[in-house]
This record gives structure tokens, sequence and C-alpha cells, in this order.
């Protein structure tokens, strides 16, 4: 009888984990594993003149470097053109009116030309930055 009750109990123990396995459908269930969500656009208009592609770059480096350690540069080169890169650099935390900002800079080498734009961003809610 001891014997049965063990098994009995090992039965339960491995049944009741996969019970609800049969209740829900893989195609119900909403993809957990989804993409990072799209960098905030920091607006900035050294970007203005970068292909999408290169814009997208430049604005994953700069969300990088705001999720990132202070005064760690973030760099990026252009697929489509070699003598296009950039970076981004991000200051410590700050606490402005109760949010996380954080002050940086950001590099953009078009054609070998430099241009630097500087700016402050406030971590959001959903963990995104947005230019103060």
């Amino acid at each position: 009888m001891t014997k049965s009750i063990v098994k009995l109990f090992g039965l339960v123990l491995v049944a009741v984990p996969l019970a609800g396995c049969g209740l829900t459908s893989s195609s119900t269930q909403p993809n957990v594993a989804a993409a990072p969500p799209t960098p905030a656009l920091s607006n900035s208009p050294i970007l203005e003149n970068l292909d999408p592609a290169d814009r997208t770059r430049a604005e994953q480096a700069r969300r990088a470097a705001l999720d990132g350690k202070a005064k760690v540069s973030v760099d990026w080169k252009s697929d489509a053109n070699p003598t296009t890169h950039g970076s981004a650099v991000a200051g410590p935390l700050l606490n402005q009116n109760g949010a996380q900002c954080r002050q940086y800079s950001q590099t953009v080498y078009k054609d070998g030309v430099p241009s630097v734009a500087r700016s402050t961003a406030c971590r959001q809610p959903d963990g995104g930055w947005v230019n103060s």
C-alpha cells in the first residue's frame, strides 16, 4: 500500500504542472520573444540627412548609450557608405523632477564631416528615453 501511495503522489507531481498545457494553444499566446522596442527618436537635426538604415543605427547607439554605463562610447557604422559612421556617449544619471535623466552627445560623420548634437533624455515608464 505504501508503494501505491508513493506512485500516486509521483503521478500527481507530474500531472498537476502538465494539466494546464492543453488548455491554451500557442497561436493564441502573445509573442513574448518579440524584438526589443524601437528606440525613441532623438529628433536630432544631425540625423536628418542619414538614410533610414543609418538613422536606425544611430538611434540604436543612442539608446544603448543611454541604457549603458556613463561615458562609454557606443559606435555604429554604415553598411552602405564607408565614410558614414558615428557614436553616442551618455553622462551619469541625474534626477530631474523625480525622473531619471541623462545628458548625452551624439556625433555623426557623413562623408567624413563630423556633426555633434548634445541633449538631455529622460527615462519613460515604458523604459524608453525622450528628450527633455
